[in-house]
């Protein structure tokens, strides 16, 4: 019996608010999202100015990952140091591991180190090929690890991943917190001892 009350109250509830609501005219669509803007005209929005004042490489404070296996984000100012390209990557400079321990810089984790589909190639059109073949679906191909002396050139491009943190107020505030089980994950990373967790490699 206490059930049904409550059940018809919020029924009633319920429609005295839709009533109310058709009742005062139509949402502007201006009101609606976080752009505040007029949703079939791109003509007035902006996006949001960042401010990128970081300091010189060296002088910057790293910033905490943002999850175990995260790209970490760029402290520093990046002036001078992009675009990156497979012949000019001055990243290497401080990031290699035989250099990175040295001058304080976060080094490039092994896993940057590792060809994961040797047996593939990209032709001039863009199209995956192995053995002659153009392969449709890439989870076709067996994942096999070839370690590399030097830096794997598919990773070559850093800002693809790693980005600088830019001062800019987010529309939404972000209350996550990450939950590292190991405190030394939040400084280093892990992904080639766990990239096959959770997969059926049989």
């Amino acid at each position: 019996m206490k059930i049904n009350k409550t059940l018809t109250s919020l029924l009633s509830l319920a429609a005295i608010a839709t009533l109310a609501f058709a009742g005062g005219g139509t949402i502007s669509e201006e009101s609606l999202g976080l752009r505040k803007t007029d949703l079939y005209s791109e003509s007035k929005v902006k996006p949001a100015e960042g401010k990128f004042d970081a300091k010189a490489p060296g002088a910057a404070q790293k910033f905490e990952r943002s999850y175990v296996n995260a790209p970490p984000l760029i402290p520093h100012s990046v002036e001078g140091l992009v675009p990156i390209t497979k012949k000019n990557n001055a990243c290497l400079g401080c990031h290699m591991p035989n250099v990175a321990k040295g001058v304080g810089a976060t080094p490039i984790p092994p896993s940057h180190f590792v060809d994961f589909r040797p047996t593939t190639k990209i032709d001039k059109k863009g199209d995956i090929v192995k053995d002659g073949k153009i392969i449709k679906n890439t989870t076709d191909i067996k994942v096999v690890e070839v370690k590399q002396k030097k830096l794997y050139q598919g990773r070559y491009n850093c800002t693809q991943c790693h980005v600088p943190q830019a001062n800019i107020k987010p529309l939404v505030k972000n209350t996550f917190k990450p939950d590292f089980q190991d405190p030394k994950l939040k400084e280093k990373s892990n992904l080639l001892d766990v990239i096959n967790e959770g997969v059926d490699v049989k």
